[in-house]
């Protein structure tokens, strides 16, 4: 939610970078909203006319996230290192693919072309530290065609050495 808010607050800042995390989360964010505001005119009778549409909720909900989904866009675009003229890609068939792609690579590492004189110092908060994952698949037992761990005893069932599981 705070990477929503942080977006919606950089309202007109074009410079500067967006982490993947700031990107995804404004637009799950803005889209269940754009849900919610549907729903809530659906039920207030908004849809039920073809000829006279009225949908107030989603109407305002479209224009309040026009601005702040384009701005995170270009951020997120300057954090992989790209011009924010790449926004136009969305003009091109299949553009919207490339840029769908630039939203999942990774950050670049550093600074860069587009940081500002102060460089972002967001970081997510989280309330308890995340604990690492629980994995079934039991520590002797190896993937790929990595060499496998020595085994304990010579009765034990792991694979062989250099084995695709």
């Amino acid at each position: 939610m705070r990477s929503y808010f942080d977006g919606m607050l950089r309202y007109f800042e074009f410079s500067g970078r967006s982490t993947r995390l700031q990107y995804w989360m404004f637009f799950v964010v803005s889209y269940a909203l754009f849900a919610v505001a549907i729903y809530a005119d659906y039920r207030m009778g908004g849809y039920s006319d073809p000829e006279h549409l009225s949908a107030p909720l989603t109407l305002f909900a479209l224009f309040a996230h026009i601005v702040p989904g384009l701005t995170v866009q270009v951020r997120r675009l300057h954090d992989i290192g790209k011009s924010g003229a790449w926004y136009l890609l969305h003009f091109v068939p299949l553009g919207g693919l490339v840029l769908l792609y630039w939203a999942c690579c990774a950050s670049e590492a550093g600074t860069n072309y587009y940081d500002g004189p102060a460089p972002s110092t967001y970081e997510p908060r989280y309330k308890t530290p995340v604990a690492p994952r629980r994995s079934t698949i039991p520590r002797d037992i190896r993937m790929g065609n990595a060499a496998a761990r020595p085994q304990a005893s010579a009765y034990s069932l792991g694979p062989a050495t250099g084995r695709f599981i």
